[in-house]
């Protein structure tokens, strides 16, 4: 009989990548639909503080917060926070919830990856403010899209007052994010 040569493996080819486009700067339009549901927490929502900042910047204090450069879906105007910078609310009465739901659309430029900023709040006879939710660019969201953030937030037996705040925490000047369309809701 014949020997039997031994197996011989077929080259492997070295790994390609993908040609990768170069990321646009052109402005994503808004989605045709809010891509986030209302939370439910058993009961109907009631409407506590709601404002598309179109003709001044509502319940958010302080100056040079109210831009005319994006708004969504229409309008121009929305609030901006800018690297450090932050937006809080004057006192809001929620004596008569136990829960909010707070929503809000966002859209960023010049966010460089790993950039964030937070939503805080504080009840009445706090003085420090709670972090409730982090937003990280490149994980969370992307520049120049329109997303919708939602949350619900426990009330504490008591208390009766809230103040919201966005608080930016990125490294250059043109770190923005625009704040349009909040609403409060309380059951």
């Amino acid at each position: 009989t014949a020997p039997i040569p031994d197996p011989t493996t077929a080259p492997i080819p070295d790994p390609t990548t993908a040609p990768v486009p170069d990321p646009t700067t052109a402005p994503v339009p808004p989605p045709t639909a809010p891509p986030v549901t209302a939370p439910t927490g058993g009961g109907d929502w009631v409407e506590v503080y709601k404002d598309d900042f179109e003709s001044d910047q509502g319940l958010f204090m302080g100056t040079n917060k109210r831009f005319d450069v994006i708004s969504y879906p229409d309008g121009n105007w929305s609030l901006r926070i800018r690297r450090i910078s932050q937006l809080k609310t004057s006192w809001i009465d929620i004596r008569d919830y136990s829960q909010l739901s707070f929503k809000f659309w966002m859209y960023a430029t010049g966010m460089e990856v790993g950039d964030n900023f937070f939503f805080n709040v504080r009840f009445n006879g706090e003085t420090a403010f709670t972090p409730v939710d982090e937003w990280v660019s490149g994980t969370d969201f992307s520049n120049r899209e329109w997303l919708q953030q939602a949350m619900t937030i426990g009330v504490p037996a008591g208390k009766r007052k809230i103040q919201l705040q966005f608080k930016g925490d990125s490294d250059k000047g043109n770190d923005r994010v625009y704040i349009d369309q909040v609403l409060l809701e309380g059951n």
